[in-house]
């Protein structure tokens, strides 16, 4: 009989199997443990979700929580859902209700779902959306990382914002404030934050103060290097603090790609207003534009990718690239 139970730690071989053998194999996640308890244990609780024969210790299903603050009904975003072959059809909806219930979250929402979860939670009555993903070109003469077909970079007047580097959560904290990280939907703290970039096991973050032309520093950018032989293109990961900044620091950034050589930055989100891209100069990317600015670089794919979801509830929500297991090593 299958038992639909929150896993401990004991159990984590026997995950890291089951995601091996039936969710992505060699995947960082099945393959390396230091990572996946970075990922889901916390304060020793393992933040997965079973559905197992105790009796033959056979795993049947699994859903994983990446969990964002430490409250007693925390925002969160399920990932790494899969279940196989077994007598319930409905284990996948009923280890997604159990995580639930067992968290009581504020607010649960999920970005980059695949095909099988989508087909899932539009049986249930979802409506499937994408992130938007909007991208600017350097002003280079060839790219070999994107494919350009069309080179357009629209012109923007500077506004005097600069970007300068943080060195510590102490930093950011002084920048965007507690009580502020608590008022955003997904709300994340303090811990997590430093968790998340500044201590990633794997991965270098550069996270970015916006300073504005009076020199004072107002919200918080966080990005990423990625790279194929000796081409880079810079991955906007993350956001903290007034929206209205992301349409103020294009200049900052086309400085940044002259100074490290990036071919392009591009940035997914949901619940931006687009407009601000668009003043920002950046230019709108989908699935079937002609111009192809990637997303997957391990293993390199020149292709268009939507990042899909389900469309949430939730007024007010905002989601970046770097929510939920999204920007994770594969």
């Amino acid at each position: 009989m299958i038992e639909i139970r929150q896993a401990v730690y004991d159990d984590i071989p026997n995950i890291m199997r089951f995601m091996d053998e039936h969710w992505k194999p060699g995947n960082i996640l099945a393959k390396n443990r230091d990572f996946f308890e970075w990922q889901f244990v916390d304060d020793g609780k393992v933040n997965m979700f079973i559905g197992i024969d105790d009796s033959s210790g056979k795993i049947y299903g699994m859903i994983g929580a990446i969990v964002y603050n430490q409250s007693s009904n925390p925002d969160i975003s399920g990932c790494t859902w899969q279940t196989i072959k077994n007598a319930n059809p409905m284990l996948g909806i009923e280890l997604s209700d159990y995580m639930i219930k067992q968290i009581h979250p504020r607010y649960a929402c999920s970005a980059g779902l695949s095909a099988k979860a989508i087909q899932i939670n539009e049986l249930l009555g979802g409506i499937p959306v994408t992130m938007d993903h909007y991208y600017r070109l350097a002003d280079i003469e060839n790219y070999e990382i994107a494919r350009v077909k069309e080179k357009v970079i629209p012109a923007v007047e500077d506004t005097g914002y600069c970007l300068e580097q943080l060195d510590s959560v102490e930093e950011m904290k002084q920048i965007v404030k507690e009580k502020v990280l608590l008022g955003y939907i997904l709300s994340k703290d303090y811990s997590y934050i430093e968790k998340r970039y500044f201590k990633h096991l794997v991965y270098h973050y550069d996270i970015w103060k916006i300073v504005d032309k009076e020199g004072k520093p107002s919200s918080v950018l966080v990005t990423r290097d990625e790279s194929v032989a000796d081409r880079k293109i810079c991955k906007i990961v993350d956001f903290y603090g007034e929206l209205c900044d992301l349409a103020k620091i294009t200049s900052a950034l086309d400085r940044l790609m002259k100074e490290r050589k990036y071919e392009f930055v591009d940035i997914y989100s949901y619940g931006v207003p687009t407009v601000l891209y668009e003043q920002a100069g950046f230019c709108c990317c989908n699935k079937d534009s002609e111009n192809i600015i990637p997303n997957y670089f391990h293993p390199f794919e020149q292709r268009n990718i939507d990042l899909r979801m389900i469309e949430p509830c939730i007024p007010g929500l905002r989601m970046f690239r770097g929510d939920g297991d999204q920007d994770r090593p594969c």
